[in-house]
Protein backbone atom coordinates (compact mmCIF):
# COMPACT_ATOMS: atom_id res chain seq x y z
CA UNK A 1 0.00 0.00 0.00
CA UNK A 2 1.04 3.78 -0.83
CA UNK A 3 0.59 4.45 2.31
CA UNK A 4 3.54 2.38 3.89
CA UNK A 5 5.80 3.41 1.39
CA UNK A 6 8.84 4.99 3.63
CA UNK A 7 10.38 7.20 1.14
CA UNK A 8 6.92 9.21 1.09
CA UNK A 9 5.50 11.70 3.85
CA UNK A 10 6.45 10.15 7.55
CA UNK A 11 5.54 12.06 10.68
CA UNK A 12 6.84 11.63 14.19
CA UNK A 13 5.37 12.39 17.30
CA UNK A 14 8.38 13.12 19.98
CA UNK A 15 7.52 14.30 23.30
CA UNK A 16 8.70 14.02 26.97
CA UNK A 17 8.47 11.34 29.21
CA UNK A 18 6.21 13.09 31.70
CA UNK A 19 7.49 16.52 31.10
CA UNK A 20 6.94 18.75 34.59
CA UNK A 21 8.38 15.76 36.62
CA UNK A 22 11.42 15.55 34.17
CA UNK A 23 12.12 18.97 34.29
CA UNK A 24 12.23 19.64 37.93
CA UNK A 25 14.61 16.27 38.06
CA UNK A 26 16.77 17.68 34.87
CA UNK A 27 18.69 21.04 37.22
CA UNK A 28 18.24 18.40 40.82
CA UNK A 29 20.53 15.39 40.68
CA UNK A 30 19.41 14.67 44.22
CA UNK A 31 15.70 14.07 43.45
CA UNK A 32 16.03 11.43 39.87
CA UNK A 33 15.84 8.72 41.73
CA UNK A 34 13.03 9.22 43.99
CA UNK A 35 9.10 9.18 43.36
CA UNK A 36 8.50 13.11 42.14
CA UNK A 37 5.22 14.65 41.88
CA UNK A 38 4.30 18.06 40.62
CA UNK A 39 1.46 19.91 42.52
CA UNK A 40 -1.54 22.26 40.00
CA UNK A 41 -1.84 26.08 41.54
CA UNK A 42 -2.33 26.49 44.82
CA UNK A 43 -0.50 23.19 45.59
CA UNK A 44 -4.04 21.84 45.44
CA UNK A 45 -4.16 18.31 43.19
CA UNK A 46 -1.59 16.30 41.80
CA UNK A 47 -1.02 17.16 37.78
CA UNK A 48 2.10 15.43 36.74
CA UNK A 49 3.61 11.99 38.36
CA UNK A 50 6.82 10.20 37.73
CA UNK A 51 6.49 6.07 36.77
CA UNK A 52 6.93 4.86 40.56
CA UNK A 53 3.87 7.62 41.68
CA UNK A 54 1.78 6.18 38.64
CA UNK A 55 2.39 2.70 40.07
CA UNK A 56 1.00 3.86 43.50
CA UNK A 57 -2.32 3.92 41.83
CA UNK A 58 -2.29 8.16 42.16
CA UNK A 59 -4.73 9.24 39.51
CA UNK A 60 -4.55 12.58 37.58
CA UNK A 61 -6.27 15.59 39.38
CA UNK A 62 -6.11 13.45 42.75
CA UNK A 63 -6.73 16.39 45.62
CA UNK A 64 -3.48 16.55 47.78
CA UNK A 65 -4.98 15.84 51.28
CA UNK A 66 -6.19 12.43 50.42
CA UNK A 67 -2.23 11.45 49.26
CA UNK A 68 -0.54 13.28 51.59
CA UNK A 69 -0.39 10.41 54.14
CA UNK A 70 0.63 8.11 51.07
CA UNK A 71 3.31 10.57 50.03
CA UNK A 72 4.52 10.90 53.83
CA UNK A 73 5.14 6.90 53.98
CA UNK A 74 6.91 6.15 50.52
CA UNK A 75 9.34 9.14 50.75
CA UNK A 76 7.51 11.04 47.53
CA UNK A 77 8.76 14.39 46.62
CA UNK A 78 6.90 17.02 46.13
CA UNK A 79 7.49 20.15 43.91
CA UNK A 80 5.12 23.05 43.32
CA UNK A 81 4.26 23.93 39.52
CA UNK A 82 7.31 26.27 38.00
CA UNK A 83 5.44 27.65 34.97
CA UNK A 84 8.42 29.64 34.05
CA UNK A 85 11.03 26.68 34.40
CA UNK A 86 8.61 24.49 32.25
CA UNK A 87 7.99 27.10 29.37
CA UNK A 88 12.03 27.58 29.15
CA UNK A 89 12.63 23.56 29.07
CA UNK A 90 9.58 23.49 26.56
CA UNK A 91 11.82 25.95 24.38
CA UNK A 92 14.85 23.85 24.89
CA UNK A 93 12.85 20.50 23.80
CA UNK A 94 11.75 22.41 20.51
CA UNK A 95 15.13 24.20 19.45
CA UNK A 96 16.86 20.94 19.87
CA UNK A 97 14.63 19.10 17.17
CA UNK A 98 14.90 21.89 14.97
CA UNK A 99 18.51 21.03 14.64
CA UNK A 100 17.28 17.36 13.50
CA UNK A 101 14.11 18.21 11.38
CA UNK A 102 13.02 21.24 9.54
CA UNK A 103 9.66 20.94 9.84
CA UNK A 104 8.56 21.02 13.01
CA UNK A 105 4.77 21.44 14.53
CA UNK A 106 4.73 21.83 18.70
CA UNK A 107 1.70 20.68 19.36
CA UNK A 108 1.97 21.28 23.02
CA UNK A 109 4.52 22.15 25.52
CA UNK A 110 6.01 18.69 25.36
CA UNK A 111 5.23 17.11 22.73
CA UNK A 112 6.04 17.90 18.82
CA UNK A 113 5.12 16.44 15.64
CA UNK A 114 8.06 16.70 13.00
CA UNK A 115 7.56 16.05 9.05
CA UNK A 116 10.01 14.03 7.19
CA UNK A 117 10.40 12.56 3.75
CA UNK A 118 13.27 10.43 1.71
CA UNK A 119 14.61 9.03 4.82
CA UNK A 120 13.23 5.21 4.05
CA UNK A 121 14.61 2.84 6.41
CA UNK A 122 17.10 5.04 7.80
CA UNK A 123 14.23 7.15 9.45
CA UNK A 124 13.98 5.04 12.87
CA UNK A 125 17.99 5.47 13.43
CA UNK A 126 17.58 9.30 12.44
CA UNK A 127 15.10 9.83 15.20
CA UNK A 128 17.02 7.60 17.73
CA UNK A 129 19.76 9.84 17.58
CA UNK A 130 17.88 12.91 18.35
CA UNK A 131 15.89 11.27 21.03
CA UNK A 132 19.56 10.49 22.80
CA UNK A 133 20.36 13.90 21.89
CA UNK A 134 17.64 15.47 23.37
CA UNK A 135 18.10 13.80 26.31
CA UNK A 136 21.84 14.53 26.40
CA UNK A 137 21.13 18.44 25.84
CA UNK A 138 18.19 19.14 27.94
CA UNK A 139 18.46 15.54 30.45
CA UNK A 140 14.83 14.91 29.61
CA UNK A 141 13.93 11.48 28.30
CA UNK A 142 11.82 11.38 25.38
CA UNK A 143 9.84 8.91 23.04
CA UNK A 144 9.33 8.91 19.08
CA UNK A 145 6.57 7.02 16.91
CA UNK A 146 6.85 7.35 13.40
CA UNK A 147 3.94 6.95 11.16
CA UNK A 148 1.93 8.28 8.28
CA UNK A 149 -0.37 9.97 10.19
CA UNK A 150 -0.55 12.22 13.97
CA UNK A 151 -2.96 9.57 15.09
CA UNK A 152 -1.01 6.98 14.02
CA UNK A 153 1.98 9.00 15.60
CA UNK A 154 0.28 8.56 18.97
CA UNK A 155 -0.64 5.00 18.46
CA UNK A 156 3.00 4.54 18.22
CA UNK A 157 4.85 6.90 20.58
CA UNK A 158 2.43 4.97 23.54
CA UNK A 159 3.76 1.98 23.09
CA UNK A 160 7.72 3.13 22.18
CA UNK A 161 6.85 4.41 26.17
CA UNK A 162 4.79 2.05 27.65
CA UNK A 163 6.74 -0.92 26.06
CA UNK A 164 10.09 0.32 26.72
CA UNK A 165 11.49 0.00 23.30
CA UNK A 166 14.81 0.27 22.64
CA UNK A 167 16.13 3.77 21.62
CA UNK A 168 12.97 5.03 22.34
CA UNK A 169 11.50 4.70 18.68
CA UNK A 170 8.96 2.95 17.50
CA UNK A 171 7.73 3.13 13.40
CA UNK A 172 4.45 1.87 11.71
CA UNK A 173 6.24 0.00 8.51
CA UNK A 174 3.49 -2.27 7.73
CA UNK A 175 -0.11 -2.89 7.59
CA UNK A 176 0.27 -6.25 9.78
CA UNK A 177 2.28 -4.20 12.06
CA UNK A 178 -0.69 -1.24 12.21
CA UNK A 179 -3.26 -3.91 13.01
CA UNK A 180 -1.70 -5.39 15.80
CA UNK A 181 -1.43 -2.53 17.88
CA UNK A 182 -4.57 -1.56 17.23
CA UNK A 183 -6.11 -4.55 18.54
CA UNK A 184 -3.67 -3.41 21.48
CA UNK A 185 -5.04 -0.41 22.17
CA UNK A 186 -7.86 -0.02 24.56
CA UNK A 187 -10.46 2.59 22.26
CA UNK A 188 -9.86 5.14 25.16
CA UNK A 189 -6.42 5.72 24.22
CA UNK A 190 -6.96 7.32 21.01
CA UNK A 191 -6.10 10.57 20.48
CA UNK A 192 -9.48 12.42 20.68
CA UNK A 193 -11.50 9.98 22.13
CA UNK A 194 -10.94 9.67 25.93
CA UNK A 195 -12.72 7.88 28.40
CA UNK A 196 -16.50 9.30 28.21
CA UNK A 197 -16.75 9.23 24.85
CA UNK A 198 -15.23 5.28 25.02
CA UNK A 199 -18.23 4.93 27.13
CA UNK A 200 -20.81 5.51 24.46
CA UNK A 201 -19.16 2.95 22.22
CA UNK A 202 -19.11 0.19 24.65
CA UNK A 203 -22.91 -0.75 23.44
CA UNK A 204 -22.04 -0.52 19.71
CA UNK A 205 -19.24 -3.19 20.27
CA UNK A 206 -16.17 -0.88 19.60
CA UNK A 207 -13.53 -1.74 22.62
CA UNK A 208 -10.52 -1.34 21.46
CA UNK A 209 -8.82 1.08 18.47
CA UNK A 210 -8.77 -1.81 16.00
CA UNK A 211 -12.81 -1.95 16.32
CA UNK A 212 -13.02 1.47 15.75
CA UNK A 213 -10.96 1.78 12.52
CA UNK A 214 -13.12 -0.91 10.97
CA UNK A 215 -16.32 0.48 11.88
CA UNK A 216 -18.55 1.46 9.60
CA UNK A 217 -17.83 5.48 8.75
CA UNK A 218 -21.15 6.65 7.21
CA UNK A 219 -22.54 5.40 10.48
CA UNK A 220 -20.33 6.90 12.50
CA UNK A 221 -20.00 10.12 11.34
CA UNK A 222 -23.96 10.35 11.55
CA UNK A 223 -23.41 9.29 15.36
CA UNK A 224 -20.68 11.17 16.93
CA UNK A 225 -19.78 14.01 14.34
CA UNK A 226 -17.09 14.27 11.42
CA UNK A 227 -14.23 14.67 14.15
CA UNK A 228 -14.60 11.03 14.77
CA UNK A 229 -14.66 10.17 10.70
CA UNK A 230 -11.15 12.14 10.74
CA UNK A 231 -10.45 9.98 13.52
CA UNK A 232 -11.06 6.31 11.94
CA UNK A 233 -9.76 7.42 8.51
CA UNK A 234 -6.46 8.15 10.44
CA UNK A 235 -6.77 5.14 11.81
CA UNK A 236 -6.58 3.15 8.42
CA UNK A 237 -3.47 5.45 7.86
CA UNK A 238 -5.52 8.16 5.62
CA UNK A 239 -3.91 11.62 6.84
CA UNK A 240 -7.07 14.42 7.05
CA UNK A 241 -6.47 16.28 10.37
CA UNK A 242 -4.38 19.34 10.57
CA UNK A 243 -3.86 21.00 13.15
CA UNK A 244 -4.22 24.70 14.39
CA UNK A 245 -0.79 26.63 14.46
CA UNK A 246 0.03 27.84 18.49
CA UNK A 247 0.84 31.42 17.53
CA UNK A 248 -1.98 31.89 15.34
CA UNK A 249 -3.63 35.33 16.46
CA UNK A 250 -6.26 34.68 19.21
CA UNK A 251 -9.81 36.24 18.77
CA UNK A 252 -10.15 36.78 23.18
CA UNK A 253 -7.36 36.82 25.36
CA UNK A 254 -8.02 35.53 28.84
CA UNK A 255 -5.69 35.65 32.14
CA UNK A 256 -7.52 34.51 35.40
CA UNK A 257 -6.22 32.36 38.88
CA UNK A 258 -7.22 31.33 41.84
CA UNK A 259 -5.91 33.14 44.77
CA UNK A 260 -3.66 31.15 47.66
CA UNK A 261 -5.97 32.54 49.96
CA UNK A 262 -9.60 34.55 50.20
CA UNK A 263 -9.67 37.88 49.67
CA UNK A 264 -12.10 40.64 50.96
CA UNK A 265 -10.54 44.05 49.90
CA UNK A 266 -10.75 45.96 47.08
CA UNK A 267 -7.16 46.61 46.55
CA UNK A 268 -6.01 43.02 47.24
CA UNK A 269 -8.95 42.38 44.40
CA UNK A 270 -7.26 45.28 42.26
CA UNK A 271 -3.35 43.99 42.58
CA UNK A 272 -4.29 40.67 41.11
CA UNK A 273 -6.67 42.10 38.05
CA UNK A 274 -3.56 44.63 37.14
CA UNK A 275 -1.11 41.78 37.23
CA UNK A 276 -3.58 39.72 34.97
CA UNK A 277 -3.84 43.05 32.68
CA UNK A 278 -0.44 42.78 32.35
CA UNK A 279 -0.11 39.50 31.39
CA UNK A 280 -2.84 39.56 28.56
CA UNK A 281 -0.81 42.95 27.22
CA UNK A 282 2.03 40.54 26.85
CA UNK A 283 -0.03 38.17 24.73
CA UNK A 284 -1.56 40.72 22.95
CA UNK A 285 1.40 42.59 21.79
CA UNK A 286 2.92 39.24 20.65
CA UNK A 287 -0.28 39.42 18.30
CA UNK A 288 0.86 42.73 17.32
CA UNK A 289 -3.66 43.47 18.32
CA UNK A 290 -5.27 46.02 20.26
CA UNK A 291 -8.55 45.06 22.03
CA UNK A 292 -11.52 46.82 21.90
CA UNK A 293 -13.51 45.15 24.84
CA UNK A 294 -12.28 44.26 28.46
CA UNK A 295 -14.35 42.25 31.00
CA UNK A 296 -13.63 41.33 34.44
CA UNK A 297 -15.05 38.83 36.33
CA UNK A 298 -14.68 37.38 40.24
CA UNK A 299 -15.29 34.48 41.97
CA UNK A 300 -16.77 35.64 45.51
CA UNK A 301 -19.50 34.92 47.80
CA UNK A 302 -21.21 36.49 50.95
CA UNK A 303 -20.55 34.68 54.29
CA UNK A 304 -21.49 31.27 54.54
CA UNK A 305 -23.24 31.83 50.71
CA UNK A 306 -22.30 30.06 47.88
CA UNK A 307 -20.27 30.96 45.63
CA UNK A 308 -21.03 32.83 42.32
CA UNK A 309 -19.02 34.83 39.12
CA UNK A 310 -19.98 38.29 39.44
CA UNK A 311 -18.45 40.06 36.46
CA UNK A 312 -18.32 43.89 34.45
CA UNK A 313 -16.89 44.77 30.84
CA UNK A 314 -16.09 48.17 29.07
CA UNK A 315 -15.84 49.10 25.49
CA UNK A 316 -12.48 50.23 24.39
CA UNK A 317 -12.26 53.29 22.32
CA UNK A 318 -9.87 53.64 20.50
CA UNK A 319 -8.79 50.07 20.66
CA UNK A 320 -5.45 49.99 22.92
CA UNK A 321 -3.01 47.26 24.33
CA UNK A 322 -1.14 50.13 26.49
CA UNK A 323 -1.33 48.50 30.35
CA UNK A 324 -1.93 51.87 31.71
CA UNK A 325 -5.16 52.16 29.62
CA UNK A 326 -6.26 48.79 30.03
CA UNK A 327 -5.66 49.04 33.89
CA UNK A 328 -7.59 51.96 34.62
CA UNK A 329 -10.72 50.14 32.36
CA UNK A 330 -10.58 47.27 34.28
CA UNK A 331 -10.39 49.34 37.84
CA UNK A 332 -13.79 50.44 36.66
CA UNK A 333 -15.27 47.54 35.78
CA UNK A 334 -14.26 46.15 39.28
CA UNK A 335 -15.77 48.88 40.94
CA UNK A 336 -18.42 47.65 39.73
CA UNK A 337 -18.43 44.08 40.25
CA UNK A 338 -16.86 44.01 43.86
CA UNK A 339 -19.43 43.71 46.57
CA UNK A 340 -18.39 45.41 50.05
CA UNK A 341 -18.33 42.34 52.47
CA UNK A 342 -17.92 39.50 50.61
CA UNK A 343 -14.98 37.37 49.90
CA UNK A 344 -13.44 36.15 46.60
CA UNK A 345 -11.53 33.56 45.93
CA UNK A 346 -10.82 33.64 41.80
CA UNK A 347 -10.30 36.69 39.63
CA UNK A 348 -10.24 36.65 35.82
CA UNK A 349 -9.28 39.62 32.94
CA UNK A 350 -10.53 38.68 29.31
CA UNK A 351 -9.60 40.84 26.33
CA UNK A 352 -11.63 40.46 23.30
CA UNK A 353 -12.73 42.53 19.67
CA UNK A 354 -9.35 41.94 18.72
CA UNK A 355 -7.48 43.59 15.62
CA UNK A 356 -4.41 44.43 14.64
CA UNK A 357 -3.16 47.37 15.35
CA UNK A 358 -2.21 48.95 12.67
CA UNK A 359 -5.50 48.53 10.50
CA UNK A 360 -7.45 49.27 13.83
CA UNK A 361 -10.09 52.53 13.52
CA UNK A 362 -8.93 55.50 15.35
CA UNK A 363 -11.36 57.74 16.84
CA UNK A 364 -11.28 61.05 15.65
CA UNK A 365 -12.43 62.62 18.93
CA UNK A 366 -10.96 60.33 21.10
CA UNK A 367 -8.10 60.66 23.40
CA UNK A 368 -4.65 61.04 21.80
CA UNK A 369 -2.95 57.51 22.56
CA UNK A 370 0.30 58.55 21.34
CA UNK A 371 1.99 59.29 24.96
CA UNK A 372 0.09 56.02 26.70
CA UNK A 373 1.65 53.83 23.74
CA UNK A 374 4.94 55.44 24.74
CA UNK A 375 4.87 54.26 28.23
CA UNK A 376 3.65 51.14 27.03
CA UNK A 377 6.71 50.09 24.91
CA UNK A 378 9.52 51.45 27.39
CA UNK A 379 7.52 49.12 29.89
CA UNK A 380 7.75 46.38 27.71
CA UNK A 381 11.26 46.72 26.29
CA UNK A 382 12.62 47.53 30.00
CA UNK A 383 10.79 43.81 31.04
CA UNK A 384 12.18 42.23 27.90
CA UNK A 385 15.41 43.00 28.78
CA UNK A 386 15.89 42.43 32.61
CA UNK A 387 12.63 40.03 33.03
CA UNK A 388 9.16 39.85 33.30
CA UNK A 389 7.85 42.00 36.42
CA UNK A 390 10.81 44.60 36.52
CA UNK A 391 8.86 47.71 36.21
CA UNK A 392 4.96 47.17 36.51
CA UNK A 393 1.94 49.47 37.47
CA UNK A 394 1.60 51.04 40.57
CA UNK A 395 -1.73 48.87 41.21
CA UNK A 396 -0.10 45.68 41.04
CA UNK A 397 1.66 46.02 44.28
CA UNK A 398 -1.08 46.81 46.49
CA UNK A 399 -1.33 43.68 48.53
CA UNK A 400 0.07 40.68 47.57
CA UNK A 401 -2.35 38.23 49.47
CA UNK A 402 -3.82 37.33 46.07
CA UNK A 403 -0.53 35.28 44.85
CA UNK A 404 -0.68 31.13 44.50
CA UNK A 405 -0.31 29.33 46.86
CA UNK A 406 3.14 27.60 46.13
CA UNK A 407 4.65 25.66 49.08
CA UNK A 408 7.17 24.19 47.32
CA UNK A 409 8.60 26.05 44.83
CA UNK A 410 11.56 25.14 42.84
CA UNK A 411 14.11 27.57 42.36
CA UNK A 412 14.34 29.58 38.48
CA UNK A 413 17.12 27.73 37.38
CA UNK A 414 17.35 28.79 34.22
CA UNK A 415 15.88 32.32 33.87
CA UNK A 416 17.02 34.49 36.88
CA UNK A 417 21.13 34.84 37.24
CA UNK A 418 20.47 34.59 41.28
CA UNK A 419 19.17 31.09 41.25
CA UNK A 420 21.67 29.46 38.92
CA UNK A 421 23.16 25.86 40.01
CA UNK A 422 25.88 25.71 41.53
CA UNK A 423 28.41 22.87 41.64
CA UNK A 424 31.32 22.41 44.41
CA UNK A 425 33.80 20.35 43.61
CA UNK A 426 35.73 18.89 47.16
Amino acid sequence: MKRWDLQSNQIALVDINNFYVSSERAFDPCIRNKPVVVYSNNDGCVIARCAEVKAMNVKMGTPVFEVRKLFEEHGVVARSSNYTLYHDMSCRFVASLEQFCPDVEQYSIDESFLHFRGFGEQLAAHCQRLVAAVCQWTSMPCCAGIAPTRTLTKVCNHFAKTLGIPGGVLQLSSEYQRQQLLKQLPVSEVWGIGRRLARRFTPIGIETAWDLSVSHIPTMRKAFGVTIERTIRELQGIPCIELTPLDEAKNEIVSGRMFGQHITDFDGLMASIANHVLLTCEKLEAQNGVAGRLAVSIQGRAPGGDWLEQSAYTALSPASSAPQVLAQAARSCLREAFVRGHEYRRAAVMLSTLEIASESQSDLFGVNSTKADGVANCLSAVNKRFGRGKVVLGSAKLSENWKMKREFLSPAYTTDFSQIPVARAH
